[in-house]
């Protein structure tokens, strides 16, 4: 069990704005004029301060910071002293990071009118976020010498002592503290804080026990002290310390979790997952702690430090903590994420995207649970789902570019060339100062545009591309694969494809866009180095076979051209003249 932190914070300045109150608050309502005041100047005077200080009230409200400065600080020109003013100035010279000036009038309000307690605080407050914590802890002093019942500003005092390097001084304040309201909790909490802090450890052992001697009941004293015992490496004492946690409460879950983790600790793994089932088995127990466990495995796993037999065991194990985890919160998506997260591990790509879309029922605002949706269906090849699946994701998150960009693919896949184009557009018109993403989109319209039959938008699409990316690989080679299969432009559409070889050297792909842009150019027999070096990377792929064939029947030799024919029938992918190529055992164009 996590010794609880229960520090009171620092009074937060917005929270002010409602607080204040001053000998010089003045009375709502229009400025009386010099005849119904009498006459009166001190009257006039108090119109007029009463004015700006409602004006400069409502441009504070208004969020006119810059306007209230000025109305506030016309304010003090009317009477310097004017408390009230100061306080508000203080708080929006804060607002503006000028600490100086926020400071010097948080002191003047206090000095002006030291029985408003809120003044004090907010210079205290100010002395904490510079650093000043001896200043802060003097106001406090005078706080709680005024108002000695105000119980929570001792909490605040001890601290700035303690990070002042007081602590013996900050221990008394406790001391005291604790003569005015007794032993609780989140006295000994913030004492133990502070002694375990400054580093010591031996205090801070002595108060634990003596609020266990006085509450032998707590978990959270014992907690605390295994936690401590932990720390200091006395592992036998800590465990002791859990043990007692649990024969108090036998239900204390997160008792069970830091026993899990020692026992971790001390390589003793199958006793730290039998503590751990029991907790995840509880539904009382956040489920976002939980989670934590299982993505302190998940990196474990992925651990080169690991031993082969510890990793299985802790993936098995970790399956099954998945499993009491999905039955104890039936209604969250997180057990099915973390499920997937460690299939993909495991090289279990169908199965991961089986848990993601489970995770997908009650967690559908989740950007990155799409994302990775998404990407296992690309990866599966599986563009009906692809298409689906990203149509849901753009209806969801419609202003996401990358979710038209997968529908666009999965559409150009399916032959829906103009729903492709439309898709592709919508997101390419979504992208905002993103030049990788925006090369994507165009250099996918370039291909759908080419299926659809539009040549020129689709040269548009690449040219426009190239001029983002020169050197993008991809829009390299498919625009010059598709300038050639038109036979247009063949010289700039060799360069092109040179130019993706020399950016990537060794890709089949790459290699066999050129020797076609040779062949193309008649240029046959560098076509035949060029698909034979595609040939030897291992590459299987009915196109790259039947322009092989091609080539070969170029240059005379027919028997060997209808081998690689028949080759590419079998592979698939091969052009619609691929049979009569066979049938006739001659080139057909």
């Amino acid at each position: 069990m996590r010794a609880l932190r229960l520090l009171l914070p620092l009074l937060l300045l917005n929270l002010l704005a409602a607080c204040g109150g001053s000998k010089a608050v003045v009375d709502a309502g229009a400025p009386p004029t010099e005849r119904e005041a009498g006459g009166d100047p001190t009257k006039t005077r108090q119109a007029q301060l009463m004015a700006l200080f409602m004006d400069g009230n409502r441009a504070r409200l208004s969020g006119d910071a810059p306007k209230a400065i000025s109305l506030f600080e016309q304010c003090l020109k009317v009477d310097p002293t004017n408390s009230a003013s100061q306080f508000e100035l203080a708080k929006l010279y804060h607002m503006a990071q000028d600490w100086p000036r926020a400071v010097d009038m948080a002191r003047k309000a206090t000095n002006n009118d030291p029985d408003n307690i809120w003044y004090r605080f907010l210079l205290a407050d100010l002395y904490s976020q510079n650093q000043r914590n001896a200043e802060a802890a003097e106001v406090y002093k005078g706080i709680v010498k005024k108002w000695p019942d105000r119980h929570e500003v001792y909490f605040s005092l001890a601290r700035s002592l303690a990070q002042a390097g007081k602590t013996a001084e900050a221990a008394q304040v406790y001391r005291d503290l604790e003569q005015r309201i007794g032993t609780n909790e989140e006295l000994v909490a913030n004492e133990f804080d502070m002694l375990a802090t400054s580093g010591q450890l031996t205090e801070a052992e002595a108060l634990l026990q003596r609020a266990i001697a006085n509450d032998p009941t707590s978990t959270q004293y014992a907690g605390m002290l295994a936690d401590l015992y932990s720390e200091m490496g006395q592992t036998d004492k800590a465990l002791e310390q859990y043990r007692k946690v649990l024969a108090i409460d036998p239900s204390d879950s997160m008792a069970r979790l830091a026993l899990a983790e020692h026992y971790f600790s001390n390589n003793e793994r199958s006793k730290a997952f039998d503590e751990l089932n029991i907790a995840f088995s509880d539904p009382d127990l956040d489920i976002d702690a939980k989670m934590q466990v299982l993505l302190g495995f998940f990196e474990m796993s992925n651990s080169e430090g690991e031993q082969p037999g510890e990793r299985t065991q802790l993936i098995e194990r970790s399956y099954e903590l998945i499993g009491t985890l999905k039955k104890t919160h039936p209604e969250s998506g997180k057990p099915y994420t973390i499920a997937g997260d460690f299939l993909m591990r495991d090289g279990k790509p169908k199965e991961a995207r089986d848990e993601f879309r489970q995770a997908l029922r009650t967690e559908q605002d989740k950007y990155p649970i799409w994302q990775q949706v998404l990407q296992l269906d690309l990866q599966s090849q599986d563009f009906t789902a692809l298409n689906e699946d990203a149509t849901k994701a753009a209806e969801l998150f419609p202003t996401q570019p990358e979710f038209h960009f997968y529908r666009g693919i999965a559409l150009g896949q399916l032959k829906k060339y103009d729903e492709a184009i439309e898709a592709l557009v919508t997101g390419r018109d979504l992208v905002v100062d993103n030049r990788e993403l925006e090369v994507q989109f165009l250099s996918s319209l370039g291909d759908a545009y080419h299926e659809a039959g539009q040549h020129t938008k689709s040269d548009q699409s690449y040219e426009r591309a190239l001029a983002l990316d020169g050197k993008n690989i991809s829009v390299l080679n498919n625009y010059a694969y598709y300038l050639s299969e038109r036979g247009e432009n063949l010289q700039k559409a060799e360069e092109m494809s040179k130019r993706s070889n020399e950016l990537s050297p060794g890709q089949a792909t790459y290699q066999d866009t050129y020797a076609w842009v040779l062949y193309k150019l008649g240029r046959y027999p560098e076509a035949r180095v060029w698909i034979e070096k595609a040939v030897g990377t291992g590459a299987t792929d009915g196109v790259l076979a039947e322009h092989y064939g091609d080539i070969l029947s170029k240059l005379g030799d027919n028997a060997a051209a209808l081998e690689q024919w028949k080759k590419a029938k079998t592979l698939g992918g091969a052009s619609e003249l691929i049979d009569r190529k066979i049938t006739e055992g001659r080139l057909v164009e």
